[in-house]
């Protein structure tokens, strides 16, 4: 457990490489989440269109304000989730460097030897 605690505390570079890496992912999936919502919008809009064409315009706005709404009611869960993320990042770069100064202590004290 120390050499992974060593690790991350002299080779930060590398962990900022992984975790830019898995922040690709995430936004590599939330814009194909995206691509699936507009992929469902258009779908709706024509099967409300085929369906009966002179209502399709009213039957759209509603649908739209709707998405608006759930829209904003899952930015605003996101953004919560995301301060919460912040804050345990927070909470781990402070145990990290308390973890960090408790070793380098310890690497100052000589080992005792054991008499058996």
């Amino acid at each position: 457990m120390e050499t992974i605690w060593s690790f991350i505390h002299s080779h930060q570079f590398a962990v900022i490489t992984v975790a830019l890496i898995i922040i690709y992912f995430l936004f590599k999936n939330l814009i194909n989440l995206a691509l699936l919502f507009l992929l469902i919008l258009i779908l709706t809009g024509s099967y409300f269109y085929f369906t009966a064409p002179k209502k399709s315009p009213a039957d759209l706005t509603r649908a739209i304000k709707k998405t608006q709404e759930q829209a904003g009611q899952v930015i605003d869960t996101g953004k919560i989730a995301y301060d919460k993320g912040k804050e345990i990042i927070g909470k781990g770069v402070e145990i990290t460097d308390s973890v960090s100064r408790v070793i380098s202590k310890d690497k100052g004290k000589e080992a005792v030897p054991r008499k058996d």
